[in-house]
């Protein structure tokens, strides 16, 4: 870092400004919307996971990270009559590079911080699945109880990856790429036939 470059803003703060307009997008997105009123369809909720899903499996190989949403996306849809023969089929997402530390948390960023709303989008889904229980909606469940220290650990992660301004600038450049390339990817969350 040279003496001129001053350091940025708390990385959270920069993040939540850069990202608040993807973030209300996908507020408004149909599948999520219709999820969160309980009006979602078999059929629709279908679609949306499988859409889910192509994005995830791409974004856990790209980012080098574990598979968990995926595994959640696989064990959601078999409970809702999908079966493991018709995965392969799914299109996948095509995600941009993340090949430094930085450009890898910003992306996470995006991953990690939807968990948050998550589990009040699963209350919606008591009407077309049933109250109580995780089947169907484990991707939405998420990490349960546990995603609060999950978060926090997360931020404590992002706050050390944001040590320089160049760190900062690529975290927040990743993030805004990545809400770009999910919003996108979820403009075409119908358009899979089984």
């Amino acid at each position: 870092m040279q003496a001129s470059d001053p350091m940025p803003q708390d990385i959270g703060h920069c993040l939540r400004v850069a990202t608040s307009e993807h973030h209300a997008r996908l507020h408004l997105h149909a599948g999520f919307a219709a999820v969160q009123n309980g009006t979602i369809t078999l059929v629709d909720y279908r679609a949306l996971l499988i859409r889910l899903y192509g994005f995830h499996v791409s974004f856990e190989a790209a980012v080098g990270g574990d598979t968990e949403r995926s595994a959640w996306l696989r064990d959601d849809l078999s409970a809702v009559t999908m079966g493991g023969q018709t995965l392969p089929a799914i299109p996948h997402c095509n995600m941009p590079e993340f090949d430094t530390p930085a450009r890898r948390l910003g992306a996470l960023y995006v991953v990690e911080g939807s968990t948050l709303g998550g589990r009040h989008l699963a209350r919606g889904l008591e009407r077309l699945l049933g109250a109580g229980g995780s089947s169907g909606r484990q991707f939405f469940l998420g990490r349960g109880g546990k995603t609060g220290a999950a978060w926090n650990a997360f931020l404590a992660r992002l706050t050390l990856g944001a040590g320089t301004p160049h760190d900062h600038r690529e975290i927040v450049a990743a993030a805004v790429g990545t809400f770009r390339v999910f919003e996108d990817w979820l403009s075409g969350w119908r358009s899979f036939t089984e």
